[in-house]
C-alpha cells in the first residue's frame, strides 16, 4: 500500500479554526515580528559601537568604490576612523601600566608597547605625524595595536588599500578579536593634554626621517598624575 493511500484512509478531526484563535494567533506573530525587529536594532548599534574593520558597511562601501556615494561613503569613514582612534588612543593611556612602559621604553627604545603608548600620547597631543612614525615601528616589534591604529589613520588619509594591508599584514586583526568586548568610548583625555605635556615632548632632527618626537625625562611621571586625577 503506498503512503499516499494510508494519508486517505485516515479520519481526521479537524478543529474549526474560530475568530479567537485567529485573533491569538495575529497577536503571537506581531510579538514575534517586534522581537525580530529589535534583535536586528540591538545587533546594529552593536555594530555601530564595535571597532572598525574592512567588513564593516562604512569600509565596504568605500572598498567597493561605488561612484556617486563615494564622496559620503569617505565621510562616514573619516568620521568613524577619527573617532575609534581617538577612543583607542585614550584607552591605550588610561591603562594602568602607561606609566611603567613608557619608563620601559625610554631605557630600551626597541620595546613596542611604550612605543605604542608614546603613539597614542603624541596623537592626542596632536603629533600626528610622529604618531605614525611611532606606530610603524611598534607594529614592526609586533604590537597589533599599533597595526590597528595604522589601519584607522591609514583610512582618516584616504589611503585604504594601505589600511587594510595593514591590518591584515601586521595583526591589526588580532586587536579586534582580543578587544572585541571594548567598544570605543570617550573619557575626555584630549582636554588639556597637550599644554599639559607639550613641555615634555623632545625633538630630534633625523636625515631621513625628519624631526622625530622624542619621551622627554618628565613624561612619564606626567601621564601617571594625568591618569589618577581621571579616576
Amino acid at each position: 500500500m503506498a503512503f499516499a493511500d494510508v494519508l486517505a484512509g485516515l479520519e481526521l478531526d479537524i478543529p474549526a479554526y474560530t475568530v479567537a484563535q485567529q485573533e491569538e494567533d495575529d497577536r503571537q506573530l506581531h510579538l514575534l515580528i517586534g522581537a525580530a525587529v529589535l534583535q536586528r536594532e540591538v545587533a546594529e548599534n552593536l555594530q555601530v559601537r564595535s571597532w572598525l574593520v574592512p567588513a564593516s558597511p562604512e569600509c565596504t562601501a568605500l572598498l567597493i568604490g561605488n561612484g556617486p556615494t563615494e564622496t559620503s561613503d569617505r565621510d562616514r569613514v573619516h568620521e568613524r576612523a577619527g573617532d575609534d582612534l581617538t577612543a583607542l588612543c585614550e584607552l591605550v593611556i588610561r591603562r594602568s601600566d602607561a606609566e611603567e612602559q613608557l619608563l620601559k621604553f625610554m631605557e630600551v627604545p626597541g620595546e613596542s608597547q611604550g612605543a605604542l603608548v608614546f603613539a597614542c600620547l603624541l596623537q592626542l597631543c596632536g603629533y600626528v605625524r610622529n604618531a605614525r612614525f611611532w606606530w610603524a615601528f611598534a607594529a614592526g616589534a609586533g604590537s597589533t595595536t599599533a597595526a590597528y591604529c595604522l589601519f584607522l589613520d591609514g583610512l582618516l588619509l584616504d589611503r585604504a588599500e594601505e589600511a587594510v594591508h595593514c591590518y591584515e599584514s601586521l595583526g591589526g586583526a588580532d586587536f579586534v578579536h582580543d578587544h572585541s568586548d571594548d567598544p570605543p568610548h570617550y573619557w575626555g583625555m584630549t582636554i588639556g593634554l597637550s599644554r599639559e605635556l607639550d613641555q615634555h615632548i623632545e625633538r630630534v632632527s633625523h636625515e631621513d626621517f625628519g624631526v622625530i618626537a622624542l619621551p622627554g625625562p618628565g613624561l612619564p611621571a606626567n601621564v601617571g598624575r594625568r591618569q589618577t586625577s581621571m579616576r
